[in-house]
């Protein structure tokens, strides 16, 4: 028994991998997060069903509660695949013009029905409000007409300060089987995407200890 348990995995990595984003492409919900099966169809080189992506955009756009988390896949896509063949232009554009109308932190004009302030929705704000305006840095986020660049630096100023308290005090969520992953996208993005060297390495060192 000892020795079945200790044997080596049936395939390699990359094939376990390429099993589990075949699986993932599979699925087609809709909502806030069903829409992550488009990128695992984009991972492969596969066209995207843009419903579910659609779906994802109007939920945004209502400011419901945990759209954060939805922004985190969305740009995801329009870092990693915006000249992919297989997403249309005008819906890559159709999203930045989405995630520009957003509301990226409580002191911003608009209505306050989300939850800020817990551990996962913090790094998710200002990870997502980093990277798009790091992205989009010439553009005028429309809910309170400041440019890009007004809001890559506040982003990236909170985004340090939850990276550094972290790594001082450790987690109020740990080992949150929900929370985790909601940190892990955040963490992620940072890592594959920041211009910043330094939080950049801060993600890594906490994506390891995740």
């Amino acid at each position: 028994m000892r020795d079945e348990f200790w044997r080596e995995p049936r395939f390699t990595f990359e094939e376990r991998r390429q099993q589990y984003l075949t699986y993932c492409a599979a699925q087609s919900p809709g909502g806030r997060i069903g829409f992550f099966s488009q990128i695992a169809r984009l991972e492969l080189g596969q066209p995207v069903d843009e419903g579910p992506i659609r779906e994802a955009l109007a939920f945004v756009d209502s400011r419901k509660d945990c759209a954060d988390f939805t922004i985190g896949g969305l740009l995801r896509v329009i870092y990693r695949y915006d000249q992919s063949p297989n997403i249309a232009k005008d819906l890559i554009a159709d999203i930045e013009t989405c995630l520009l109308g957003f509301k990226y932190w409580w002191d911003e004009p608009g209505d306050n029905r989300r939850c800020y302030h817990t551990e996962n929705h913090q790094i998710l704000f200002h990870s997502d409000e980093l990277l798009l305006g790091q992205r989009l840095r010439d553009r005028t986020f429309t809910n309170d007409g400041r440019d890009g660049r007004a809001h890559m630096a506040h982003g990236l100023r909170l985004t340090r300060r939850w990276l550094d308290y972290r790594a001082r005090f450790g987690y109020s969520e740990w080992l949150s089987n929900c929370y985790f992953e909601e940190d892990l996208l955040a963490l992620l993005n940072l890592y594959d995407f920041a211009e910043d060297e330094g939080v950049r390495d801060q993600a890594k060192a906490q994506i390891d200890i995740l």
